[in-house]
């Protein structure tokens, strides 16, 4: 573990800091931008995500004591909020065919309170919003869900990521880093209200040498709050809006549920 980290469990509370606008990044999204040497890292335990179905019960029952420690920075400028995660991993999986899966890393939004379900909301009046990422994908999938099965592709994409995988000759220091970044004001009524005074928010780590996908991951078990301190920011009024996530199921991926959803 990074002993400069802070160890965070569920229902603790992280700060997003505010980087000046005197202050540049070298490159939107940039994974290895010394700005991030001044942003707090935080830690968090991820641990085999609860079974969906009966045939996934046995596999639940043998790693669900495995976790995996995910790192994870969070910050903002005047006019968009950036997330860096970052994790240990000794092989560099991208290669999606019948036997081979790629790594994988998501973040969600509760667009309501903390009552909302960490494993993809709870029914359309309490929807989340996902970020996704898969390696060799060069994108990430903005994603709005309400349950089970309700996984859909936001129509306005406004998520952009890169990422960086970094290397070494022993395999345990070998390292995904992933920035992700929208701007502050929502783009699609299903994208996060970054405005709010708290928001709920969960990870999900997918690693393709274990062989791991679909609804065989790591996650969070409950909510981590946000604070992004952007209450009094001049857009917040202009943000300030409630919505439902879709109650069909428009569009069906592979990595909030198992194969049978779909």
């Amino acid at each position: 573990m990074n002993p400069n980290s802070l160890q965070i469990q569920p229902g603790d509370t992280v700060k997003a800091k505010h980087i000046p606008g005197d202050i540049y990044l070298r490159t939107l999204n940039d994974p290895i931008d010394l700005i991030w040497d001044r942003i707090p890292i935080y830690s968090t335990e991820l641990y085999t995500a609860p079974p969906v179905h009966q045939s996934a019960r046995l596999r639940f029952a043998d790693g669900a004591k495995e976790s995996k420690h995910l790192y994870f920075q969070v910050a903002h400028t005047d006019e968009r909020l950036f997330m860096r995660l970052h994790w240990k991993d000794a092989t560099k999986d991208i290669l999606n065919t019948v036997d081979d899966f790629p790594d994988g890393v998501a973040v969600q939004f509760a667009m309501g309170d903390d009552s909302t379900s960490y494993m993809m909301g709870s029914g359309h009046d309490k929807p989340v919003n996902i970020w996704y990422w898969k390696a060799g994908a060069g994108k990430l999938e903005n994603l709005a869900a309400g349950g089970y099965g309700s996984t859909t592709l936001l129509d306005n994409q406004s998520v952009s990521v890169k990422d960086a995988y970094v290397t070494d000759r022993s395999p345990q220091n070998r390292e995904w880093y992933v920035v992700m970044s929208r701007p502050l004001i929502a783009q699609d009524k299903y994208d996060v209200d970054f405005f709010r005074p708290t928001i709920p928010m969960g990870f999900a780590l997918w690693q393709g040498n274990d062989e791991e996908r679909n609804g065989n991951k790591k996650v969070t078990h409950t909510w981590i709050t946000l604070e992004t301190d952007l209450s009094e920011h001049p857009a917040s009024k202009a943000n300030s809006k409630t919505e439902t996530a879709p109650t069909e199921k428009k569009k069906c991926f592979w990595f909030w549920q198992d194969d049978d959803d779909c």
